[in-house]
């Protein structure tokens, strides 16, 4: 009976003492180690810093290049994604960093002069924290995830996208909806002749397909500037001016005044400017869109269809960007 005693005392002290204790002294508690990076990372890239305005923390961060990447492909496309596509995901993230940096000529944040770039998605592109990666995954999917992106980074290290030699601003979005991809003076004024119009019937089950939104006829026309609250008798006076070369709203009469597309999606808040309306018997207008983004360089819904395809990312990254080449950075040799 004293040693079956002793033997619960020993155990009590274990579980009360040596067992927190190790907890304590572990990195990070109970949380998934961080992934080793390849070894790959530091010899092309890993020393290159970058200045980061954080827009949580109104601060900016010095973060190498390669690291800064995980992070933003990780916040930028579902690390599920296939492996060729978060590869092409990686090469356009860091093409768009260097282009901004400001060690290598570039202009920087547009909205913050004294960074190269910010992690505000409407702005730069969208970075996520370890901690925000966590949260986002959860610990047991975590390291899996991780080392996804991390590969992904690291096989194309060093890589960006170039046309005539000089970097190329390559933007993307999320899904084109099926409806194929836009010249650049469409949505901004500018044309540029690597961000050309392309076919993309490539994205499967993208999210926000069909996406539907609600106004009653006061709440529409005080978004868009006109008188619409009156009874609708002879239907909805909205028609399309004009369309895309993919078919989305160029421009929007509504009544005597005509909005560009651009416009109307940011009055109104769609995800596109792919989108078609109804007016309801109770005088609703029930607005549904096509695709989510500006719809403007790589869909990487669409680019993840491709790689299903058997598409590397060069061959994505092509596809996309008219005219262009993916190889290391103009005047830096391998």
């Amino acid at each position: 009976m004293r040693k079956f005693f002793a033997w619960v005392c020993m155990f009590v002290l274990f579980v009360v003492i040596v067992v927190p204790a190790a907890i304590v002294s572990f990195p990070g508690g109970l949380e998934s180690p961080e992934p080793q990076s390849s070894p790959r990372v530091a010899e092309r890239g890993e020393g290159q810093l970058l200045r980061v305005f954080m827009a949580q923390s109104g601060e900016i961060e010095q973060l190498p290049l390669e690291k800064y990447l995980v992070g933003v492909v990780a916040a930028e496309m579902p690390a599920r994604f296939e492996t060729e596509a978060l590869r092409a995901q990686a090469v356009a993230a860091r093409t768009y960093a260097l282009r901004r940096l400001k060690a290598y000529g570039g202009s920087g944040c547009a909205s913050h002069p004294e960074a190269d770039v910010c992690t505000e998605p409407t702005c730069c592109q969208a970075w996520l924290s370890t901690s925000e990666l966590r949260q986002r995954w959860g610990l047991l999917a975590y390291p899996r995830y991780h080392e996804r992106i991390a590969e992904a980074v690291a096989a194309t290290a060093g890589l960006v996208v170039t046309y005539d030699h000089e970097l190329i601003d390559p933007v993307y979005h999320a899904t084109c909806g099926g409806m194929g991809t836009e010249d650049s003076e469409t949505v901004w004024g500018n044309a540029l002749p690597y961000l050309r119009h392309v076919a993309c019937g490539f994205d499967e089950d993208p999210p926000h397909a069909g996406d539907e939104v609600v106004f009653t006829l006061a709440e529409l026309g005080q978004r868009l500037g006109v008188n619409l609250s009156a009874p609708v008798t002879s239907g909805l006076d909205l028609a399309v001016a004009s369309r895309t070369s993919a078919g989305r709203v160029k421009e929007l009469r509504v009544g005597s005044t005509t909005l560009a597309g651009t416009e109307v999606r940011k009055l109104l808040g769609l995800n596109s400017t792919g989108f078609s309306w109804r007016l309801t018997e109770d005088d609703k207008v029930v607005f549904s869109t096509y695709g989510n983004g500006h719809a403007v360089g790589m869909c990487q819904y669409g680019a993840n269809g491709l790689a299903k395809q058997g598409q590397d990312f060069r061959a994505i990254l092509k596809y996309y960007y008219t005219g262009v080449d993916v190889g290391p950075v103009p005047g830096v040799s391998e």
